[in-house]
C-alpha cells in the first residue's frame, strides 16, 4: 500500500541525526514487543516515526485498502471486503459507570480475514444495512488496534461508515465465499477456516450449561465425515440458530476454526458468528433463457424449465452471461427461496444442441394461468391503454397502480403492476405485442385472476402491431 523505502527516506529527511540501520532496528523492536508477529514493516515503521514526532506522508490512504494492508496503529483508514460474520449485539461497562453497546463482525476479502468492531455510535448504520454472510461492503475512516490475540482488530467509531458495496470494479476485488469454500481436510493443526463444506454423519445435539463464573451457555454438535476418512465432530458455540440436520446432507458452515480437544483429536469450532448453510443436491437443471437483467450488484437470469415455470438464476461477476434463448445448464452453488445463485465460473454452462423446448412452446397461454404465486412467460396483445392511478390502501397511505388488459387466442387477463412498476405499463397502446417474463399470477377475491409485475419481471416489447 505504501512505498517502504519512500518512507524510510522521507523519516530520514526528517531526523538526519539517525542512520537506516538505527530505523530498521527500531521497526523490528516494534514488530516484536507491539505487533507479535502480525505487525507489517509499514505499520511499525508509522508507529516508530510517531514516538520521533515525525509525520508520515500516506499517499494513498484515500484508497481502498485490502485486510492484508492493516496495520496497528492505522487510522482512517478504508477497507473492502465481504461479511464473513455477524455477531450479536454485546455491552461493556464504560469509565463512568455506565453501560454502553458494541457489535462484533468478521471481514474477509479472500483467504484474509479481520475482525471489525462497531462501537454504539455505528450500530444503528449497521442494522439498517441488513448485512449477511457474504455481503460486500467498504469500511470507511476505520482505525486499527491490537486485538486480545495480538492481530489488528478494525474499529469503526463516531467518523466511520459502512455501505454496501456496490460499484463493479470494487467487487471484482472480491472473491466471493463460493469461490474459497474448502472440502474439510484432514485435521493436522489449529487454524482458521472462512467456510467448511461438509456432509453430515451423526445428528445434532443442543445442550445448555452454566459456566463456572454462573453465566448461561450452550452448544450445537453434529458429526461430519470427510472421505475415505474419520467422523469429526463440529461445535458451535452459542448458536444462533439450531437447523434440522440429517444423515448424508450436505452443509456449508462459515467463520470455524480447527481446535484441539482435551482427547487430542482435532475437531471444527464456531460462534455466535458461524452461520450453517444447508446445503442442496448438485444436481444440473436445464432452462432455455427468456431473459437478462441487472439488479444492484448482480447479473440476473430468467430461464425456463420443462415444467414452463421461471427460474430465477443470480450470477456473479466471472460467470460467463448467455443469451436470450440459450440453453443452459446450472449447479448452483447455492439456491435460497427459490433463487438459484452462480458465482463459480462453471455453476453455468451454455449446452449445444439437445432437444429442449423453445421459448415459443415454453410459453403460458391466458387460460393456464391458474398457480398462484408461480413466475411464468407469456406471450400477448395489449387490449388497453396502460393506465396509472393513484391508490389509497386501507392505511391511509396512497399508492400508484399500474393497468393493463392483455389477451392472448385463449382468453383476457388483467396485467398489474405497483408503485415503482407502475411506469412499465402506462404508454403501452392496444395492440402492441408483448412479452412477459417473470410475471406473477394472483388470484382476485372474485374468483379471477390477475398477472403480476415484480421487480425481476421483465416487459419486452416485440416488434409490429397484431
Amino acid at each position: 500500500m505504501y512505498d517502504f523505502e519512500t518512507l524510510i527516506g522521507e523519516l530520514l529527511q526528517q531526523k538526519p541525526e539517525l542512520t537506516r540501520d538505527e530505523v530498521m532496528r527500531r521497526v523490528e523492536d516494534k514488530k516484536k514487543t507491539v505487533g507479535a508477529g502480525y505487525l507489517t514493516d509499514q505499520g511499525a515503521l508509522f508507529l516508530v516515526a510517531g514516538e520521533l514526532g515525525v509525520s508520515l506522508r500516506k499517499e494513498n490512504a484515500s484508497s481502498d485498502m485490502t485486510i492484508n494492508d492493516l496495520y496497528i496503529g492505522a487510522n482512517d483508514v478504508t477497507v473492502v471486503a465481504r461479511v464473513l460474520a455477524v455477531y450479536p449485539v454485546a455491552t461493556f461497562n464504560k469509565k463512568d459507570g455506565g453501560q454502553g453497546k458494541y457489535r462484533r463482525l468478521a471481514l474477509f476479502d479472500g483467504k484474509n480475514s479481520v475482525r471489525l468492531t462497531v462501537w454504539e455510535e455505528g450500530l444503528e448504520q449497521i442494522e439498517k444495512l441488513g448485512l449477511e454472510v457474504d455481503t460486500p461492503v467498504r469500511v470507511t475512516s476505520g482505525y486499527v488496534k491490537q486485538g486480545l490475540d495480538g492481530k489488528p482488530n478494525l474499529n469503526l467509531g463516531k467518523r466511520g461508515k459502512m455501505e454496501v458495496l456496490a460499484d463493479e470494479k470494487g467487487l471484482a476485488k472480491l472473491p466471493s465465499i463460493s469461490t474459497v469454500v474448502q472440502k474439510l481436510p484432514d485435521l493436522t493443526k489449529e487454524e482458521q477456516f472462512i467456510a467448511l463444506e461438509v456432509v453430515v454423519s451423526s445428528e445434532p445435539r443442543y445442550s445448555e450449561f452454566v459456566r463456572s463464573d454462573g453465566s448461561e451457555g450452550s452448544l450445537f454438535q453434529f458429526g461430519v465425515a470427510r472421505d475415505g476418512g474419520k467422523e469429526t465432530r463440529v461445535v458451535v458455540w452459542s448458536p444462533t440458530a439450531k437447523p434440522e440436520l440429517k444423515r448424508g446432507q450436505k452443509l456449508r458452515i462459515t467463520n470455524v476454526r480447527a481446535r484441539r480437544s482435551n482427547n487430542g483429536d482435532f475437531e471444527v469450532h464456531g460462534d455466535a458468528g458461524s452461520v450453517i448453510l444447508l446445503g442442496t443436491p448438485a444436481e444440473r437443471s436445464e432452462l432455455r433463457v427468456a431473459a437478462t437483467s441487472s439488479s444492484q450488484s448482480a447479473k440476473i437470469v430468467l430461464g425456463v424449465g420443462k415444467d414452463r415455470k421461471v427460474k430465477v438464476v443470480e450470477i456473479s461477476k466471472g460467470v460467463k452471461e448467455p443469451s436470450q434463448g440459450d440453453l443452459i445448464g446450472v449447479v448452483p452453488d447455492e439456491v435460497t427461496e427459490g433463487r438459484m445463485y452462480c458465482r463459480s465460473a462453471d455453476s453455468l454452462r451454455v449446452i449445444e444442441g439437445g432437444s429442449f423446448p423453445g421459448l415459443e412452446e415454453l410459453m403460458m397461454k391466458v387460460q393456464e394461468v391458474k398457480e398462484e404465486d408461480a413466475q411464468i412467460m407469456v406471450e400477448v396483445i395489449a387490449l388497453s391503454h396502460g393506465s396509472v392511478e393513484d391508490v389509497r390502501l386501507r392505511d391511509g397511505s396512497t399508492v400508484k397502480k399500474g393497468e393493463l388488459v392483455i389477451g392472448d387466442d385463449t382468453g383476457d387477463i388483467k396485467l398489474v403492476a405497483w408503485r415503482d412498476l407502475s411506469g412499465r405499463v402506462s404508454g403501452t397502446q392496444p395492440g402492441e405485442r408483448l412479452r412477459l417474463v417473470g410475471v406473477v399470477p394472483k388470484s382476485t377475491k372474485m374468483g379471477g385472476w390477475v398477472l403480476q409485475l415484480s421487480s425481476l419481471s421483465v416487459v419486452e416489447r416485440l416488434r409490429g402491431h397484431s
